[in-house]
């Protein structure tokens, strides 16, 4: 019975969630398409999603859904023009991290983009992961020059337990194009939810724990050749190491 109610609540909330992302895609974007430039419509949809976001978690947390714990606090909050890597245990990684981290920006699957809830409000803030790299790189470098942080789950999809890790090398290629550095940042939920393979609206039986903590930035480094693929290679695995040593104290 506990389990059920949980459920109902978390489709409660993810109803909401949708909700919102239409109203806000019928109301507010078609204002922006013609009152505002694109540079201003990106810097209001980023901060709306942002604060939406954050009370889509408030929302989670008060009904006792989720729990969420941010080592560093204040620094991943003053965070501007970072390339921002995490890894990815569940469904609700990158929403925490926007409502959490704001002028954020996240590569998110195409698919999304045909969401029927939130598709006007994301396609004209988040990158798709079907852009041609060249569009990507220039794109992505753009925004990072223009303050705002790019979210990257390199994974490519929500971490296996018990499998290999691998990691694609596109925000690698982006370190060394934009020349912006790159931020860690560690992602634990205990009793693990909304994992790979699980139903989206299952939060388990009790309170899941989400903590987050930012790790050493991967400081640019200039004399490498952004057409080396081992330069690639060595970033990418230096990143790995660093997400998967890490340990929640």
């Amino acid at each position: 019975m506990k389990r059920f109610l949980r459920s109902f609540l978390s489709g409660l909330c993810f109803s909401i969630f949708g909700i919102g992302g239409i109203l806000v895609g019928i109301t507010l974007v078609p204002l922006l398409l013609i009152f505002c430039s694109k540079t201003k419509q990106k810097e209001i949809l980023s901060g709306t999603v942002h604060r939406l976001w954050k009370l889509f978690v408030k929302l989670m947390c008060i009904l006792k859904l989720i729990d969420v714990k941010i080592k560093n606090e204040k620094e991943m909050k003053k965070l501007r023009g970072n390339i921002v890597v995490a890894n990815h245990p569940s469904l609700i990684d990158v929403v925490i991290l926007v409502s959490i981290i704001p002028r954020s920006i996240c590569v998110v699957k195409g698919s999304l983009f045909k969401n029927f809830f939130i598709k006007s409000l994301i396609r004209r803030v988040y990158l798709s992961n079907t852009m041609t790299p060249e569009d990507f790189l220039n794109q992505a470098t753009k925004d990072l020059d223009a303050g705002y942080n790019i979210i990257i789950f390199p994974e490519g999809t929500r971490t296996l337990t018990n499998k290999p890790v691998h990691f694609h090398r596109g925000f690698a290629y982006l370190q060394m194009f934009s020349k912006h550095n790159i931020q860690p940042i560690h992602i634990e939920n205990k009793p693990h939810i909304l994992g790979k393979g699980s139903k989206w609206y299952d939060v388990g039986e009790k309170t899941s724990v989400y903590t987050l903590k930012m790790l050493p930035a991967i400081i640019f480094d200039k004399n490498l050749d952004p057409k080396e693929r081992k330069n690639a290679i060595s970033i990418t695995e230096t990143t790995k190491k660093s997400l998967f040593r890490a340990q929640i104290a």
